[in-house]
């Protein structure tokens, strides 16, 4: 807990992956595919089955962090077509419907909104540096309908305007003119933790989702239960001056 606090309090500004750290954009998977799968033509009959299939395929690239939601209408297709079910979509409407259901899908986590109007309040810089959809402006209009748009000082998507975290640390870091080792990310994947420690940033992992207990993290790098015993910390931290 020591480290944690010291982080917490010396950090200037705290940067936050959206998807499984703020947003709870997972556990309404299952919905949203039965609603693309539907859309696309899959028969009702089928429909349980096929959507089961899918979220177990899913559920694995999510893990690995290699799900393309620019090519999800590919995905869903290539299983219509393994029980030979004849698809019929627009993609264009596809991608609208995707976004229509993620939206209204994703709910903030415990103490995310208030965690990040605390950060404001106690004059800490708060930005978003998360990954992709896949469909260039998603993760934007996601964060917008979201409300926590408002909270952001900086939005950076991965693949959109930089190639990585770090990329997009670094430029925080550069428009800021804060050092490294007072900007700490927050995310839910450990692997994405790890790979802003190692280029000099702090890092915290939050116990959301997709969480791996048995990938390795150094001590320095602090694994929490919620979002909420951050804002413990800055509740009892005096504001930056």
């Amino acid at each position: 807990m020591a480290t944690l606090e010291k982080i917490v309090r010396d950090a200037k500004v705290f940067s936050f992956d959206i998807d499984g750290t703020l947003l709870d954009s997972y556990t309404y998977m299952r919905d949203v595919i039965q609603i693309l799968l539907l859309y696309i033509g899959v028969p009702a009959n089928m429909l349980e089955m096929l959507t089961d299939e899918v979220y177990m395929k899913w559920y694995e690239l999510e893990k690995q962090g290699v799900m393309d939601y620019g090519k999800f209408h590919v995905f869903l297709e290539d299983f219509a077509r393994k029980y030979s079910i004849n698809v019929k979509y627009d993609v264009e409407k596809f991608k609208e419907l995707m976004l229509e259901a993620r939206i209204r899908g994703s709910q903030p986590y415990k103490c995310a909104f208030k965690l990040l109007a605390e950060l404001k309040k106690a004059g800490r810089k708060v930005v978003s540096v998360s990954g992709g959809d896949g469909v260039p402006g998603m993760k934007y209009k996601r964060i917008a309908e979201s409300g926590l748009a408002q909270l952001f000082d900086k939005i950076i998507v991965v693949y959109e305007d930089v190639p990585s975290r770090v990329d997009g640390l670094i430029k925080v870091a550069e428009e800021l003119g804060v050092p490294r080792e007072e900007i700490v990310h927050v995310d839910d994947r450990a692997k994405f933790a790890l790979e802003v420690y190692n280029a000099g940033f702090k890092a915290i992992v939050v116990k959301t989702n997709f969480f791996d207990p048995y990938y390795s993290l150094p001590e320095e790098i602090p694994v929490v239960d919620s979002l909420c015993t951050i804002l413990d910390i800055i509740a009892k931290t005096p504001p930056k001056q």
